[in-house]
């Protein structure tokens, strides 16, 4: 196997014997110049084939101790589900475990608006996302809010190979006009190449999987959303015309706890592109 390009220490990209790209985990495998042949591939922890190279960007900001527990976490699903995933799933998950753990630590709890959908229509899911969590708590210390469970369930679905052509269509309409709109708005150009794109869909894919359900939100929810509003104006607004194009263009009226669930996607979205990471 050719290790040609250092990611970190211990994370590169290499060409396997069947001149197939694969991102390689290792202890110190990217420590040596650049290209080499690594003769000795006990040294590999773990590969990933079919990774989108938008993905290695995460190595910036994410933590290895957190690829590699995500890995087991997808490691404990495949033995559960039956379906196949995309091979992405680990870097998705990655960056939405960190992102958890940091909300944890700074005791910012905001409980997912799609936990009770999620239970109620992907049980074994849902299951899988609770087991994750038992092992994100064991291994980082850190007590994570009980809807985190769903909200790791929802990447599970989200990364099944298998896709519906006719709503794939529908959603990426969808998704490129709310896009216009935010660029619209703050005067930005959003980079689609770019993950921090790919992470900003992969959210709006799950808030579209509540299409249709036009159910109330909770007092809780309403207070909070009213809170951030003022704290987050600038998003708020922003979000205020994504809910008049959902009104006008898909007859769906946003309640306050997926516009809560908007905003701070919105602001996470437009601050990684201010800047630059």
């Amino acid at each position: 196997m050719k290790v040609v390009k250092k990611i970190n220490n211990n994370v590169a990209i290499c060409i396997d014997n069947n001149n197939q790209e694969l991102v390689v985990f290792g202890k110190g495998i990217g420590f040596k110049p650049m290209p080499y042949e690594l003769d000795d591939l006990s040294l590999i922890d773990r590969t990933f084939y079919g990774v989108d190279p938008r993905y290695l960007n995460l190595f910036n900001f994410v933590p290895e101790s957190i690829f590699q527990l995500t890995a087991r976490i997808v490691d404990l699903a495949k033995n559960k589900i039956e379906y196949n995933l995309n091979p992405n799933i680990t870097f998705t998950l990655a960056d939405h475990i960190n992102f958890a753990i940091e909300r944890a630590q700074k005791k910012v709890n905001i409980k997912s608006p799609l936990q009770s959908s999620v239970e109620r229509l992907y049980p074994l899911e849902t299951e899988i996302g609770k087991a994750a969590v038992q092992l994100i708590e064991k291994e980082m210390k850190i007590a994570l809010p009980s809807g985190e469970a769903s909200s790791i369930a929802v990447h599970f679905i989200n990364a099944q190979s298998a896709f519906n052509a006719k709503k794939a269509k529908y959603n990426e309409q969808t998704m490129d006009d709310i896009i216009r709109i935010i660029e619209d708005h703050f005067q930005i150009e959003i980079n689609t190449e770019d993950f921090n794109y790919i992470r900003f869909v992969t959210h709006l894919k799950t808030l579209l999987t509540k299409k249709g359900e036009q159910l109330e939100a909770t007092d809780e929810y309403k207070i909070t959303y009213e809170e951030l509003k003022k704290q987050f104006s600038e998003f708020s607004n922003c979000v205020d015309k994504i809910k008049q194009y959902f009104i006008e263009q898909h007859n769906w009226k946003l309640n306050e706890e997926e516009s809560l669930y908007l905003i701070l996607h919105v602001s996470r979205l437009c601050n990684r592109e201010r800047h630059g990471h």
